[in-house]
């Protein structure tokens, strides 16, 4: 049901976006919490809302397909908060785009929005903790003034030096919280010196009905791994057609993409995002495992996208590749028939 408002936007549709947007613009105070997960000790700043814009990027349609028809992909509605404050003397800004997409099944609520942004509303008391400076704007009848909350923070010197979590350590939070928000099982410790999550996933078509998965955090990237059970790699290891399974995994490598997708629920477009790497190990330990290497500012620009490609696209591409993968070092197919079966069910 579209909110009745005369001011609303035709081409606004999303009554969240738009109840968003009215919430923001009536603000007593135009103040808000940004919680900059991207700024260097990882802090909640005030900031005062300079500007609240709304609008839309238009309908985007499917490539089309057999019969020319093309289908609505995506259609994002968004509010915009511009936001200012005095930094350590200086003036400084930062920009947050808030979009939905109005062809997605499920919606959030305004509350969960802001919560998905990192955007808190402060209340009165929070205000009065904060130092303010008088900021001037425009020229003659059109000047107006405004008071910038001021912030303080400890500049680094040198890394060493600094108390503040590095990129690795804020990737690892970010893990966690998904995990056990989704109450996903897993372990937590320490190997090589860093961070390292460790699953189990259930896979039907997998040696044993399940895959092993492992995530760590390294200092300039996060190295993930998903592999199959032991009972796999003693498959591999009494095979004698190793040769086959390289000639396969070097096809699946050059062609086998998926979309990455949320299960059907359409948080987000389907899009490959991730190239893993999937391989024989050298350690004589006759693993089968899919690795992927990925970029710290790269998983705070697809937060959940990430997350999802961890704890389901990769699990769910080894259960697909599986009998295709077994069956070729049984010997009960060729690597040809194999390359025809991933070709027909999982490319195709």
């Amino acid at each position: 049901m579209k909110i009745n408002d005369n001011s609303r936007p035709s081409e606004i549709t999303s009554n969240e976006i738009w109840e968003l947007y009215k919430l923001l613009e009536d603000l007593d105070e135009h103040y808000v919490l940004y919680d900059r997960h991207d700024a260097p000790q990882d802090r909640e700043e005030l900031f005062y809302l300079a500007g609240t814009t709304v609008g839309d990027d238009g309908m985007v349609y499917e490539s089309p397909d057999s019969m020319g028809l093309q289908l609505p992909y995506s259609k994002n509605e968004w509010v915009e908060l511009t936001l200012e404050n005095m930094a350590n003397g200086r003036k400084q800004k930062a920009v947050v785009r808030i979009k939905v997409n109005t062809l997605l099944k499920k919606r959030l609520s305004v509350d969960e929005l802001l919560e998905k942004n990192h955007i808190r509303i402060p209340e009165a008391d929070e205000l009065a903790d904060y130092e303010y400076e008088e900021v001037s704007y425009g020229t003659g009848a059109d000047a107006f003034t405004e008071k910038l909350p001021v912030v303080h923070f400890p500049v680094p010197i040198n890394n060493n030096y600094a108390k503040r979590k590095t990129e690795a350590e804020r990737a690892a939070y970010w893990m966690e919280n998904y995990l056990r928000h989704c109450s996903v099982p897993y372990k937590k410790d320490r190997d090589g010196g860093v961070t390292r999550f460790t699953f189990v996933f259930m896979c039907g078509n997998a040696p044993g009905g399940f895959v092993e998965g492992c995530v760590w955090f390294w200092d300039k990237a996060a190295e993930a791994r998903v592999y199959y059970n032991q009972m796999g790699a003693d498959i591999c290891k009494g095979s004698s057609h190793r040769p086959e399974l390289l000639r396969l995994l070097n096809f699946i490598n050059a062609r086998v993409f998926m979309d990455l997708n949320d299960g059907g629920n359409r948080w987000y477009d389907p899009q490959i995002l991730h190239t893993p790497r999937i391989y024989l190990t050298e350690d004589e330990c006759y693993d089968i495992s899919m690795t992927t290497m990925i970029n710290y500012r790269f998983w705070r620009e697809a937060e959940e996208e990430t997350h999802d490609y961890l704890t389901a696209y990769c699990p769910e591409l080894l259960d697909l590749l599986a009998p295709f993968i077994f069956d070729t070092l049984r010997g009960d197919i060729t690597v040809e028939d194999a390359i025809s079966g991933i070709c027909a069910d999982i490319i195709n």
